[in-house]
């Protein structure tokens, strides 16, 4: 899915009083599931309204920016996160091309 239909929603590790059922997970959901993302304390994009006003490098940096957030700053394990951000079709395209679930937005062209 595009990053302008993806909802990434979780929940700090630390935050497990809070919201024990969700802390230290991380989904990302296409925006017709909005409502599923209530369940997470914290959620980006696509029910940011000001990513949509974002040019395409500003939008593929703030991707990058939530992942460093959810794991460093949240705790999110960095393969779950990884796992979840595969949904999102940038994500794939711009990870190392030898990373388990990259993929090539324009395939090389085979000799």
């Amino acid at each position: 899915m595009k990053q302008l239909e993806a909802i990434i929603a979780w929940t700090p590790a630390r935050w497990a009083d809070l919201r024990p059922e969700t802390a230290g997970q991380v989904v990302v959901l296409p925006l017709a599931q909005a409502q599923e993302a209530k369940l997470f304390a914290m959620r980006a994009g696509a029910s940011s309204s000001a990513l949509a006003t974002l040019s395409d490098e500003e939008r593929i940096a703030r991707l990058f920016i939530e992942f460093q957030t959810l794991v460093v700053r949240d705790g999110i394990d960095v393969q779950a996160a990884h796992r979840a951000f595969l949904a999102i079709d940038e994500y794939r395209f711009r990870i190392a091309p030898d990373t388990e679930g990259a993929e090539f937005e324009d395939p090389p062209e085979e000799d």
